[in-house]
């Protein structure tokens, strides 16, 4: 992979993967079910671990199911931190918001703040797999410089990744799974580059 990841490139070799449909459909409805839907989580922190070690874009297998369910407990604690919790505090001011009237900044609001928690996780994913040290993701104010050093580099992939959330809402579980898998590859390529340039 380039230095500086291309998304158009890096978009072109993730569909290119082998049994990407399969492997995308496992995940997707695995997300659908609570508590099976860490062995998903797993599988994507998974594949961002093996993407930050390699640097090369290949999928892995659906083995080590124990493994699996282990890593999605990583990928749900940090999801907890930067996702559920910034999400609760922005539906809080976006109710408020919608009670006196502006329900277009109320929408605003919320869609700004999944767009940033997205790229929040993603990040502290790839600085939780750095060093394996859980406090590394209560290291939030460098977990949020990392996002916004990088954050120009990342608008097309937070865009379309937004897009694909807005579009497909009811199919959450496809939607979450490969929308993630596809910002998790531009992340990390990203993170990786800067990385191993020093």
């Amino acid at each position: 992979m380039k230095e500086k990841p291309i998304f158009e490139e890096v978009f072109a070799q993730l569909v290119s993967q082998p049994k990407l449909l399969l492997k995308v459909l496992l995940g997707s409805a695995l997300s659908f079910v609570p508590i099976l839907n860490f062995f998903a989580f797993g599988y994507l922190y998974r594949y961002a671990a093996q993407l930050r070690r390699s640097g090369q874009i290949e999928l892995p297998e659906w083995t080590d199911w124990a493994g699996l369910f282990s890593d999605g407990l990583k990928f749900a604690l940090a999801g907890f931190v930067y996702c559920l919790l910034p999400l609760g505090v922005a539906l809080i001011f976006s109710l408020f918001l919608s009670a006196l009237g502006l329900d277009a900044l109320a929408y605003l609001l919320m869609l700004a703040t999944f767009i940033c928690v997205s790229v929040l996780l993603c990040v502290a994913l790839y600085r939780l797999q750095m060093r394996s040290n859980y406090k590394d993701l209560f290291d939030v104010v460098l977990i949020v410089r990392m996002a916004i050093m990088k954050g120009p580099n990342l608008i097309v992939p937070m865009l379309v990744f937004a897009g694909i959330c807005a579009v497909g809402l009811s199919f959450y579980g496809v939607i979450f799974f490969a929308g993630f898998l596809l910002l998790l590859t531009q992340t990390t390529l990203t993170y990786r580059a800067l990385e191993t340039a020093k």
